[in-house]
């Protein structure tokens, strides 16, 4: 081959050979060794096919070419090193002599580096395969979740960020009774107002690039909107979701139907309901009637049955009320209050209570008292004296010598999560015996419902198992534990510890003034220092003294269908030194109060015609004159529904308080004691007819309904004042509650007040400021804020005029 090729060839990085017709090599280029099968192996002379052995079987095609039938021949791709680190693809073109000469019978082999072309086309090639086995994936992958979006039985709606609607499941359009499209691109809100309420977005935050922060909200119970109009009770949660590949970010919502839930909690509660009115209303008979036998004539057998019925009767009721308060917390129906209460009287109640049962064994029963403990909480007493009587009356029970000792400590602002404030302060409560004590292997069955440490323990000492459970429930939802530490034969030791703001023994001095009476004498002179008292030298019940002869006076009204209860109920009244008709439901009471004086009913609540609830509406509604007493009687529920709704449902009816079946003798004495005098200070407070001259005193006009404030106060003009200031007091503080409320949107809070102020206005006969209250809270009931603060304004410019009024009148 002539230089100028050889050079081209040479510059190109292609590597030749020319062959004769017998395939023998006769010139070749000087790399050419680089590409054989054999390096260094290529000699002149030599027959390719050695050298080449791809060319092998080729025959035919160099015949071809060499007749010129064929121009060229190529074979690409010839791999010729395996190394994968340094891999080598050539080549291979055959084609006659590319020589001037144009020498017949030779042919010419180019060979050409190949690999980086290879390499690239296999990289490619790879490419594609993962690309499609990728597509595949996805496909599947898609399937697979759209299958299981669609075969959910709860509704999924995912919107966008600006809460617009981008796709729902087949359970969203069943529930919402709306098509796909019909909801695609409209707000969130159409369907479900609450979504707004809980916002995921975060300010200054990227998404992207956010993935340690959980963005959730939890399940939240509300109402959603369907398209024709219906409302269901739903829960739903959200979440934030993104996506690489749209890059695409909004929110997906799951809904849950709660239609079934709640009829079944409805079906649940009304049939506890049922449980405590039809089951403690004849076990309520047996345990009175028991109470009654014990203050007649009896042998001392016959004492020792009465006492023994008694005695079983109020064991069982307490596990009935053991049974009502485990299913309430377990449906989740069961609130706490959050009022403020004195922390020594709630401890002192309880021993109180269960000093006797003590005494009996001959028990030390200590209280020790520390400088520390704070005079008033805020929270709910009901449920911290309920644990402290449940742990105290088992350290009596499993204890036979020795003493129970009962202490407590505050931590100071604790971090404990906490419904009435952020950061409220810790009291742990301790309760320690003498007893049996508890086995190690056992402690952790103590707190489990219907457990017990073994058999043996139920037989010999009785009881459901279910206590200790319903403590560690209270104590968790007063935001504490419990725990306990014990040794076999040596004892054990309860702790327990609620979270509770503590109110500044400035505002308890102010706010609290204890009675006396409510507390034993022996109690009142409890020193700082340790103390221990017998329980029958702390807790000598005093005598208790017969009501005044004008209590006796009281015109009584039993309102009660039950024959039995009747016959209870006469008997402890008059056990009591009072008197009463008795009216066989509420109708008949209505009949009755047209034509006597009666100062005082107790009424029960449930009773065919007319119910106690009905019955006591149908009370306030009448006007003051329909009573033949002239005013609205006293009305006292006395009821074997031990729901705390059913307590609600009285007050908010009208009662003005309330009495559980069975009603001790001694909780019905204080009950009418406490209400008789009442009655009766009104009665004495009379004025000779006494009326405020006039509604305007100087310059300012009252928007009140004097004549209904002269019927209230039975025209006495001091006890008016009274009222107004009290009024007012009482006023004030909740309308700056309310406006806190109005800027954070908790329309709950603001209905809750308002419905207060509406209540009180309208027992005042302040008519314009019930019409205010009213409006502000049909506003919060539909949740609108707009026009709240017009009628705050209005409120305060009422309440302002009162003010004036007062001070100008003093």
């Amino acid at each position: 081959m002539n230089s100028f090729f050889t050079n081209l060839l040479a510059v190109c990085g292609i590597e030749y050979l020319i062959i004769d017709e017998n395939l023998k090599i006769l010139e070749m280029s000087l790399g050419l060794n680089h590409f054989a099968e054999l390096p260094n192996e290529v000699k002149l002379g030599q027959d390719v096919r050695i050298v080449f052995p791809e060319l092998e079987g080729l025959e035919d095609v160099f015949d071809a070419i060499l007749q010129g039938k064929q121009d060229n021949f190529e074979l690409k791709g010839i791999m010729r090193s395996q190394d994968t680190l340094s891999p080598l693809y050539i080549d291979i073109c055959i084609t006659n002599n590319l020589q001037e000469d144009h020498s017949r019978n030779r042919l010419t082999i180019v060979v050409e580096n190949a690999t980086e072309r290879m390499v690239l086309e296999q990289s490619l090639f790879q490419g594609a395969n993962e690309a499609n086995l990728l597509l595949r994936n996805l496909k599947a992958s898609k399937q697979y979740i759209d299958q299981i979006v669609t075969s959910m039985a709860d509704a999924l709606l995912v919107t966008t960020l600006s809460g617009e609607i981008k796709k729902m499941n087949y359970a969203a359009q069943i529930l919402l009774q709306y098509n796909e499209i019909e909801l695609i691109g409209q707000p969130i809100a159409k369907v479900i107002e609450e979504a707004n309420k809980y916002p995921l977005i975060i300010d200054d935050i990227d998404i992207s690039h956010s993935q340690d922060i959980n963005f959730l909200v939890k399940e939240v119970e509300t109402v959603c909107y369907t398209k024709s109009g219906k409302t269901i009770p739903i829960a739903f949660s959200s979440s934030i979701v993104k996506t690489q590949i749209e890059h695409f970010q909004g929110y997906v919502y799951i809904l849950r139907d709660m239609t079934e839930r709640k009829q079944a909690e409805l079906a649940k509660q009304e049939f506890l309901a049922m449980i405590s009115h039809e089951v403690r209303t004849p076990i309520a008979s047996v345990i009175g009637m028991a109470g009654l036998l014990q203050y007649t004539e009896l042998t001392a057998e016959q004492q020792d049955f009465v006492e023994t019925i008694y005695t079983s009767g109020n064991s069982l009721l307490k596990i009935i009320n053991d049974f009502l308060d485990f299913s309430k917390i377990q449906s989740g129906n069961l609130e706490l209050e959050e009022e403020p209460f004195a922390l020594r009287n709630c401890i002192y109640e309880a021993l109180y209570l269960l000093a006797p049962t003590a005494r009996e064994k001959g028990l030390k029963l200590t209280f020790l008292d520390s400088p520390q403990l704070p005079t008033m909480i805020v929270g709910d007493i009901t449920r911290l004296r309920q644990v402290l009587i449940n742990l105290i009356s088992n350290a009596i029970k499993f204890t036979e010598t020795g003493s129970i000792e009962v202490s407590v400590i505050i931590r100071r602002n604790s971090d404990i999560n906490h419904s009435s404030t952020a950061n409220p302060d810790e009291i742990q409560f301790s309760i320690k015996d003498t007893g049996i004590g508890i086995p190690r292997d056992r402690l952790e069955r103590l707190f489990k419902a219907f457990s017990q440490v073994n058999s043996s323990i139920t037989r010999q000492y009785g009881g459901t198992g279910l206590g200790l459970a319903i403590c560690k429930q209270l104590c968790e939802l007063m935001g504490g534990r419990i725990w306990v530490e014990s040794e076999m034969n040596a004892g054990s030791t309860f702790y327990f510890t609620i979270a509770a703001s503590v109110i500044s023994e400035e505002s308890a001095a102010a706010s609290v003034v204890f009675s006396q009476q409510e507390i034993p004498k022996a109690i009142e002179s409890l020193q700082v220092e340790q103390l221990a008292f017998r329980s029958h030298e702390l807790f000598s019940v005093p005598a208790s003294s017969s009501p005044s002869p004008d209590l006796h006076k009281l015109r009584i009204l039993l309102t009660e269908d039950n024959l039995v209860n009747q016959k209870i109920a006469l008997k402890q009244l008059k056990s009591l030194g009072y008197s009463a008709d008795i009216a066989n439901n509420g109708k008949e009471a209505l009949q009755l109060l047209e034509k006597i004086p009666y100062d005082l009913i107790l009424m029960d609540y449930q009773m065919p015609i007319l119910d106690g609830l009905e019955t006591t509406k149908q009370i306030h509604r009448w006007q003051e004159s329909s009573f033949a007493s002239g005013r609205r009687p006293v009305v006292i529920a006395m009821t074997a529904n031990a729901m705390k709704q059913d307590k609600q449902m009285c007050l908010d009816a009208g009662m003005d308080d309330y009495l559980s079946k069975p009603v001790m003798k001694e909780t019905l004495a204080a009950t009418l004691e406490y209400w008789g005098n009442v009655i009766f200070k009104a009665k004495e407070t009379v004025a000779t007819k006494q009326t405020v001259s006039t509604t305007n005193v100087g310059s300012v006009e009252l928007p009140i309904d004097w004549e209904r404030l002269h019927q209230l106060s039975e025209n006495n003009p001091e006890f008016e004042f009274e009222l107004l200031q009290i009024f007012v007091e009482d006023i004030q503080p909740r309308l700056e509650v309310i406006k806190i409320a109005i800027a954070d949107c908790d329309f709950e809070q603001i209905a809750l007040q308002v419905h207060q102020i509406k209540g009180s206005s309208a027992n005042m006969g302040v008519t314009t400021m019930y019409l205010a209250a009213e409006k502000l809270e049909q506003l919060a009931i539909d949740q609108e804020r707009r026009g709240t603060i017009n009628l705050i304004v209005e409120l305060e410019d009422f309440i302002k005029r009162i003010q004036e009024f007062l001070i100008i009148s003093q």
